[in-house]
């Protein structure tokens, strides 16, 4: 009985990863530099509340780097130890994201509960905090613009899509409580506008947790059906049947998948693997390996 082993790669997640690198190097640059402005316009106005979020940006960069760090080791080749190199480890790193989103959130809202709860120790600086909030509004924007071309490709960039969300509606919601505050007095409405953003940001985090969740243990990844798969591949001339079918992901880019393949008698073995290889690209399935046999007599 013989067998037949394909092989096949395709460097689409390459091309995303290194697209993806820019992305954040980008990101990265540009929310360092608004730390330091925020952090000297918290220090220069004497506004905790600035030096404060300065240092919960500094998270957020830090967050972002510990991703590019998870792109940039997602290109590393295999070794005799690690076959496939270290590409797992942005899975890994997209569940610890959600993980600190979803952190960051809860702090959010248990802080604004207890401001709330002591409405009297509000007192902002309103001009130095609403200047800060608009240019944060700018760079946080801008982040999210960039994060959104990609976001779809990798688990990891929505989760930071969403981080930067949560920090452009936050920055948006200061400000009109800003002006609110400062034409009403009515100071409770700060927190309430960060309760709403933090529950807003929680609901959508929450589908990125469980996705890098499942992808951490070998889940089939999002997107890929693997009944209609089996079936597409069922339907390649030549092919009778499809056993052992594994699907698992290689990183939060790249798909990988191995299959038995039972081939009829006369089938050009190379043909059908080739057809198989074809139909699965679709899926976004970069590396494959297809062992075909003949029926069993």
């Amino acid at each position: 009985m013989g067998h037949n082993h394909g092989h096949h790669h395709h460097h689409s997640g390459e091309t995303i990863n290194a697209e993806l690198k820019k992305i954040y190097v980008c990101v990265i640059l540009l929310n360092t530099l608004f730390v330091m402005f925020e952090a000297w316009m918290g220090l220069r106005s004497d506004a905790l509340s600035l030096v404060s979020d300065a240092g919960h940006k500094l998270i957020d960069v830090l967050s972002l780097g510990l991703t590019l760090l998870a792109f940039i080791l997602s290109s590393s080749t295999s070794g005799r130890r690690f076959t496939f190199g270290y590409r797992k480890l942005t899975v890994i790193i997209s569940l610890l994201n959600a993980l600190f989103v979803l952190a960051v959130s809860g702090s959010i809202i248990f802080e604004s509960i207890e401001k709330l709860m002591d409405p009297e120790a509000l007192a902002p600086d309103a001009d130095a905090i609403s200047i800060t909030a608009a240019v944060g509004i700018v760079v946080n924007a801008v982040s999210v613009t960039l994060l959104s071309y990609k976001r779809r490709h990798d688990v990891n960039t929505r989760g930071a899509f969403l981080h930067m969300l949560t920090d452009c509606l936050l920055s948006i919601g200061v400000v009109i409580a800003g002006f609110v505050i400062k034409w009403t007095g009515f100071v409770q409405l700060d927190p309430i506008m960060s309760i709403c953003i933090a529950g807003f940001i929680i609901a959508n985090i929450l589908s990125v947790l469980v996705e890098s969740f499942r992808m951490s243990i070998d889940g089939v990844p999002e997107g890929v059906d693997p009944d209609k798969l089996k079936s597409e591949m069922l339907g390649v001339d030549g092919v009778r049947e499809i056993h052992n079918v594994h699907i698992w992901p290689l990183s939060t880019t790249e798909t990988a998948l191995t299959a038995e393949v039972v081939v009829s008698e006369g089938a050009d073995r190379d043909a059908v693997c080739d057809a198989i290889k074809s139909k699965i690209a679709g899926y976004g399935i970069s590396d494959s390996t297809i062992e075909t046999r003949k029926p069993r007599e």
